[in-house]
């Protein structure tokens, strides 16, 4: 048992301040009222593991620039950066250092792709959990299909259409990811068998490389991090024997050649200045990055906003409303005007529709022109810090041999001076050359890293291979034990009149009184048996080397329950519903503390939820001790 990944916080890189959310094993609730940027935590979160696109978020907008979601996958962290608002642009990430203990420097770029994409980041989170290289209904099998089983959004909690069933384009890969979960699919087992053999060519272009650089470590003497250590560490040492002989020269014939020291030390001062000017142009290049950014932010916003007008022109203007999409309450019907908002002038004449095109298309390519623009001022700046590297070597350089004057330039013993400066010099250049190998030393060890990596994929794929053929699956005793969990969990819900709760074993889809859950007309109905459903997939399917993710996120599991509800069934307005949903979940972080992770978006939660659950909490005006919302500093800027 256990889970195959785990948030660890997420941050919003902000012009301001940045935004942390940080999340612990078991349950995590998040309470605010609404606007406040509860769903938001969740919508980064999806954004961040490689969703097309995020919502336009006003707030986000004006004040930030870019996401990052730490995570640990099978026990190895990493940390994912995806830039906002630009949802074209590869995805950044990097790999936890446990030498450093930081995240390292270097990093890999993926686009948001499918999966046949072998650069995509799909592709590397299938990878990472050895579930890569799989087909069903001859399409790749994606981290987004196996993603929707741990994200419950609020717009499909209770839609009667929970994991768009009733769409057959959506319907057709719904049934191969639920048995790849439980590894019941058929083709699971030749496909496992298909991307084992691919991890093992892999493995062997990764053993060429290694050899290649080890060769040319070895060649130069340096084979480790441990040889360069200590090689470095004798050339420093034989460079210092050196320096002091040539202190000993000067404590004995106290004089130094003053012209040359003069010119190097007037060296060493302008490439000083030089360096802090260019320290300000690289802070002030991101600075200015930050406000192109938010300038494109602004335009995305416009140009949807745009899209918005002409597109629900035509399509709102084809419906006539008798009650209001949001609340279900009757509408006053007004002749000549909106009837949902009021408004006399609901007409677009065709002059103005075609204003509105002509402006998205005019802001569209102005979008284009700022997004190639923000491309080229990040090269100046990667530029500019290339240049600063370079600068600061130098500096380093001169200021050694400044240290070699002040050891003495003695007349009597010119030849000797001579021979020790030119022998410091020699070796300082070869702990220069000694660096620069470094590089590739740290190249050698990512190396290492990625094939000891291969060869526990590998060994885990063929543990799995082994355990699906020695343990072949019964489909019929995975769906009643998920029927068996899926009943339990309503019960715990109290759920009124429960009665033969149960999954279809033809369409793994949840029946509740012997009707499908979409059936029974009350949408606090199917909010309970949709969070049952999720609730009992997760826990099954952690188990026994199953395939869940062990996360699962829900938005708004009190919709349509409790004394609010609009729900016209009387049922489910008892508040003792929803306070025993949440008592359930409580359990079940207790329960399976170490493998799962519930993130819980909700407004406000029953007074005995302990404390240590609640991981942020906002009040929408920011005098009740707690923060206005995510962006808690939106009302001081």
């Amino acid at each position: 048992m256990g889970s195959k990944m785990r948030i660890l916080k997420l941050t919003l890189v902000g012009t301001r301040k940045d935004y942390e959310v940080v999340f612990n094993k078991g349950l995590n609730y998040i309470s605010g009222p609404t606007s406040t940027g509860k769903t938001t935590i969740l919508e980064m979160i999806n954004y961040a593991l490689g969703s097309k696109k995020h919502k336009d978020y006003i707030e986000i907008g004006q004040s930030c620039t870019c996401v990052e979601l730490e995570i640990l996958i099978e026990n190895k962290r990493y940390k994912i950066q995806r830039q906002l608002f630009d949802f074209n642009k590869k995805v950044k990430v990097y790999q936890w250092d446990d030498i450093k203990a930081d995240y390292s420097k270097e990093f890999t770029l993926l686009e948001v792709d499918g999966p046949s994409n072998p650069k995509s980041l799909s592709a590397f989170l299938l990878d990472r959990i050895n579930l890569s290289n799989i087909k069903i209904v001859n399409q790749d099998f994606s981290f987004r299909d196996l993603f929707k089983y741990s994200y419950l959004k609020q717009i499909e909690i209770d839609n009667e259409n929970i994991m768009g069933e009733k769409i057959w384009y959506y319907d057709i890969k719904r049934k191969p990811t639920f048995e790849i979960i439980f590894n019941i699919y058929d083709e699971l087992l030749q496909d496992l068998k298909a991307s084992l053999k691919l991890k093992k060519e892999e493995l062997m272009e990764l053993e060429i490389k290694l050899r290649g650089i080890r060769e040319f470590l070895e060649s130069v003497e340096i084979v480790d991090l441990v040889s360069f250590i200590e090689e470095k560490g004798k050339l420093e040492n034989e460079r210092e024997d050196k320096i002091q002989e040539l202190c000993n020269i000067k404590q004995e014939n106290d004089t130094y050649d003053k012209e040359n020291t003069l010119k190097l030390q007037n060296k060493i001062l302008n490439l000083k200045n030089e360096i802090a000017k260019i320290e300000k142009n690289i802070f002030e290049q991101n600075q200015y990055l930050k406000k192109l950014m938010l300038l494109r932010n602004q335009y995305n916003t416009e140009i949807e906003r745009l899209e918005y007008i002409v597109e629900g022109h035509y399509m709102l203007n084809k419906y006539e409303y008798s009650s209001c999409p949001s609340c279900l309450q009757p509408i006053d019907m007004k002749k000549n005007g909106c009837v949902l908002c009021g408004s006399e002038d609901i007409h677009l004449s065709g002059e103005e529709i075609l204003a509105f095109k002509h402006e998205k298309r005019k802001l569209s390519k102005k979008l284009g022109k700022l997004l190639n623009y923000i491309e080229e001022e990040n090269n100046n700046l990667n530029d500019i810090e290339q240049q600063k590297s370079k600068m600061i070597e130098k500096l380093s350089e001169y200021e050694m041999e400044l240290i070699h004057l002040h050891k003495g330039y003695v007349n009597p013993l010119i030849e000797k001076v001579e021979q020790l400066n030119y022998e410091i010099g020699a070796l300082s250049k070869e702990i220069f050359q000694l660096e620069k190998n470094y590089r590739l030393i740290e190249k050698l060890n990512s190396l290492k890293i990625e094939y000891s990596d291969k060869n526990e994929t590998i060994k885990a794929i063929n543990n799995k291979i082994k355990d699906m053929e020695d343990n072949k699956k019964d489909k019929n005793e995975v769906i009643n034990e998920l029927s068996e969990l899926f009943s339990n969990i309503l019960s715990e819900f109290k759920f009124p009149k429960l009665s033969n709760a149960y999954i279809d074993s033809r369409k793994y889809l949840p029946y509740v009184r012997d009707r499908l859950y979409s059936d029974l007309g009350s949408l606090g109905a199917v909010t309970l048996i949709t969070v049952a459903y999720y609730l009992a997939i997760l826990i099954l399917g952690i188990q026994n080397d199953n395939n869940h993710l062990g996360v699962l996120m829900i938005d708004s599991p009190r919709s349509n329950l409790g004394a609010s509800s609009n729900d016209s069934d009387e049922l489910f307005k008892d508040e003792e519903i929803f306070n025993s949903v949440v008592r359930s979940l409580v359990n079940l972080s207790e329960q399976f503390e170490e493998d799962i992770q519930l993130i819980i978006v909700n407004n406000g939660y029953p007074d005995f939820l302990s404390k240590e659950y609640i991981i942020k909490e906002f009040d929408g005006d920011g005098t009740k001790s707690v923060p206005y919302g995510l962006i808690d500093d939106i009302n001081l800027s």
